[in-house]
């Protein structure tokens, strides 16, 4: 849908707000005006689908995904999105009617073409139902040459929040993890992509239970969470896809969450929102300013080290329940403890302040606003003990706890 001056506004506005990553679909069939069609007219191969590369084509994906290294962002680079049936008309036919040895030659031409670029993470699927076990043979085929073809690289996977095998509804827990699909872990899988359907809307967090039980189960990969219900979606607002971030990143899925709002992942294309408000209005959007704002806090700490409270032993009174619920992580070091309170200072969180580990030291406590990101020290107190907070007005909040022998900066303000 873009050109390259709207390649650049897009990544210059991400860059600007700090985004990291970004999802890009190489081929489609539906999502764009004049599928296959790129916005130059190029079409992605010349001849049967999955070959005879047209080099036009690609040499438009090298501008996006250079341009994108340029600015710090890596590339979730989607090989082919495979759709739940041949109904949807994105390359599901496509690969049913392929071979596994023509999956596998597009594999190993992905690989050699972006082996040596640093900023790709492959994904393959792309609700892709594993009852159609033909069409996952031939994503396994894709994905062993890929990996072969290009070792530098982590692959993840995307499957499906719906399932033809249990008569069209959804999938166990809501939505489908890439360990789900592919339980014993094969050697090409690198990144567990876990796939929810936000029933925030009906009360139950079902994004919550989904990156729980990812970062808890065996065989374990890290665990994001690859997509849930967008801004604008389901007429989800930009507070809601807020709080959906903060439950996915404090629940277990700590690796990150990629974001979306309807105009955007389309850039108005003719499937969705294409009457709706522009791309260009959206990149400022409430839920665009919200995950910029996620993204300066985790970054501030060591979110890589951060474990779901899941039984409540740190967040041990207040947590709420439905859209009310307030969730909590520790880094595993105990140096912090992070905690989202949706519903402001309708609730009061109780916190062990004994889950701050340094012995005799000290916690030093902080508001996060994450409409603002602005910072409020409420104080430093012992570490030990239960101790009471509520937030100071109605809207929702974060509680950063942070021992103050570590001497960390507010929240937000600095990259750790």
């Amino acid at each position: 849908m873009l050109s390259d001056a709207d390649v650049d506004i897009y990544l210059a506005d991400r860059q600007s707000r700090g985004f990291n990553a970004i999802w890009v679909i190489l081929v489609d069939q539906v999502d764009q005006t004049n599928a296959p069609h790129d916005f130059y007219g190029n079409v992605p191969f010349d001849g049967a689908w999955f070959t005879n590369e047209n080099a036009a084509y690609w040499a438009h994906q090298d501008h996006v995904i250079q341009q994108a290294a340029a600015r710090g962002i890596t590339v979730f680079a989607e090989v082919t999105f495979v759709g739940l049936t041949a109904s949807n008309g994105n390359d599901f036919t496509a690969i049913q009617n392929s071979s596994n040895s023509v999956m596998a030659a597009y594999g190993t031409w992905l690989g050699n073409r972006y082996k040596n670029y640093n900023n790709v993470v492959w994904m393959v699927g792309g609700d892709a139902d594993p009852f159609y076990t033909d069409v996952y043979s031939k994503l396994s085929s894709l994905a062993t040459a890929l990996a072969a073809a290009d070792p530098n690289h982590l692959i993840t996977f995307e499957a499906s929040r719906f399932t033809q095998s249990s008569g069209g509804g959804t999938a166990p827990g809501g939505g489908y993890s890439s360990l789900d699909v592919w339980p014993n872990a094969p050697s090409w899988l690198g990144l567990n992509w876990v796939y929810q359907s936000n029933a925030q809307l009906s009360g139950v967090s079902s994004v919550v239970s989904g990156c729980r039980s990812n970062y808890a189960r065996s065989p374990w990969l890290p665990p994001l969470m690859g997509e849930d219900w967008y801004e604008l979606e389901h007429s989800m607002t930009g507070a809601q896809v807020r709080t959906e971030g903060y439950w996915e990143v404090l629940s277990g899925c700590y690796l990150g969450r990629l974001f979306g709002n309807d105009s955007i992942w389309t850039f108005n294309g003719p499937q969705v929102n294409n009457s709706g408000p522009s791309w260009q209005s959206q990149l400022a959007s409430e839920g665009s300013v919200g995950e910029q704002y996620l993204g300066k806090l985790m970054r501030s700490r060591e979110h890589w080290k951060m474990v779901p409270d899941v039984h409540n032993t740190i967040l041990t009174a207040g947590f709420g329940s439905g859209t009310t619920l307030s969730v909590a992580s520790r880094t595993a070091d105990g140096q912090t403890v992070i905690a989202y309170i949706p519903n402001g200072n309708a609730t009061t969180v109780s916190i062990e302040m004994g889950a701050i580990v340094d012995v005799g030291s000290q916690a030093k406590c902080w508001w996060y606003d994450p409409q603002t990101a602005a910072t409020t020290l409420i104080g430093t107190f012992p570490n030990s003990g239960i101790k009471n907070f509520t937030p100071p007005n109605g809207n929702d909040w974060v509680l950063v706890i942070d021992s103050v022998a570590a001497g960390l900066a507010a929240p937000g303000t600095t990259e750790e």
